[in-house]
């Protein structure tokens, strides 16, 4: 069963973004078509599991607290989420007639493909499951699932309708954290994408530096292709993706920050038959096999451009591809093979005496390295601070 984190009533939700919007309580209840004594009880029931007050009641009307405003401001982030995602079925008040746990339901659904599947991972029945993605069907007008020759599949607007769900319910979630750090409790998460750029100093780093300064929180690492991450950056399930930028085909949505710009050196292993020979030419390049970045790395371009220029005999084995630090190194170790690399990737082997840097220089092969996230995205506090830990430790890189 999935463990989740608390995600506030979303009729409560829109109760305390109504009050803020409409200043008083009968008027957010026009506002909302609820009774003033269910949006006041909505109101207090927030108010109670956040142990503080999100309003100052007087004369004249509803003033939202200092910890008010941090919840309204993650509230209402939510809800335009939730609107745009309405947006997608053609329906952009659809948010007003649904539930947190159908949004839920037809995310795992989505995600997971299908109601069986989503059971399982929710811990519910698949008919729970099912009977919630079909009343959002019902209030949205439009199938959001079809049955294929590969059983049941989510559309395209279910896509961008959970994409959008996801996201309103990051900020939900977000709400309640930013009151809890305001009381001096700092909870949340913080997920991170790492390419592979970035995972053997950099990241390592910043997080024993982060650890210290929150120490309640469970960061967490996910590594994996480009592709998938910046997919799951859209879709809310990463804060940030760490690693080599890209100059063309970012995704709709992102946005990039450099840190710093790295060049890519050729290495080996120690006792490699070129290791400690100065000037390596071309020739002696040539006459060696190689570990090839994975197809689509940025460094793939320059390294097919070096070789292409190289006169490499007919007996020397071809390059092996690979996405994996781990096993680049493992084909290093093992055999006379080399590979060109980003040069803080591999400091650390090379301090260590695990890699060698082979001389020979690679000119104009420097990589911008930074940050990359959604273009809406609003970093909580934990998050803000890991991003100052991460400019401080490439700046020290440098």
């Amino acid at each position: 069963m999935l463990s989740e984190d608390p995600v506030p009533n979303l009729r409560h939700i829109l109760g305390v973004v109504a009050v803020a919007d409409q200043g008083t309580l009968s008027a957010a209840a026009r506002e909302i078509n609820l009774s003033q004594p269910a949006l006041t009880q909505g109101v207090a029931r927030i108010e109670e599991d956040l142990g503080t007050s999100l309003f100052r009641r007087g004369g004249g009307g509803m003033i939202p607290t200092e910890a008010g405003q941090l919840f309204i401001l993650r509230a209402r982030r939510g809800v335009e989420f939730l609107r745009r995602g309405g947006q997608v079925v053609g329906r952009p008040h659809l948010y007003r007639m649904l539930s947190v746990g159908q949004l839920r339901s037809l995310v795992a659904a989505v995600e997971h493909g299908g109601f069986r599947p989503a059971a399982m991972r929710l811990g519910r029945e698949a008919s729970t499951i099912s009977r919630a993605c079909r009343e959002i069907e019902h209030q949205a007008g439009v199938e959001l699932f079809e049955n294929t020759s590969s059983g049941l599949q989510p559309t395209k607007q279910a896509n961008e309708f959970m994409r959008f769900a996801k996201l309103a319910m990051g900020e939900f979630r977000q709400a309640v954290h930013d009151v809890r750090g305001w009381q001096g409790a700092p909870e949340g998460r913080l997920a991170i994408g790492c390419l592979p750029m970035a995972q053997t100093h950099i990241v390592p780093e910043a997080l024993n530096r982060f650890s210290h300064d929150y120490p309640r929180i469970e960061p967490r690492v996910v590594d994996g292709y480009y592709d998938s991450l910046t997919r799951g950056l859209r879709r809310g399930d990463l804060d940030i993706l760490l690693g080599a930028l890209r100059t063309r085909d970012l995704p709709e949505g992102l946005v990039q920050e450099a840190l710093f710009s790295d060049p890519l050196v050729v290495v080996a292993r120690p006792g490699h038959p070129l290791d400690g020979v100065a000037g390596v030419d071309g020739g002696a390049l040539a006459r060696h096999p190689w570990v090839a970045p994975r197809a689509g790395a940025p460094s793939r371009r320059y390294f097919d451009k070096v070789l292409s220029g190289l006169s490499i005999p007919a007996d020397v084995p071809a390059p092996v591809e690979t996405g994996s630090h781990t096993v680049m190194r493992g084909l290093l170790f093992g055999s006379d093979r080399m590979a060109m690399l980003s040069r803080l990737q591999v400091s650390r082997d090379i301090g260590l005496g695990l890699l060698v840097q082979i001389d020979h220089p690679l000119p104009d092969s420097a990589r911008p390295i930074g940050i990359t996230h959604r273009e809406d995205w609003l970093p909580g506090m934990p998050q803000a601070r890991f991003l100052e830990i991460l400019r401080e430790v490439t700046a020290a890189a440098r």
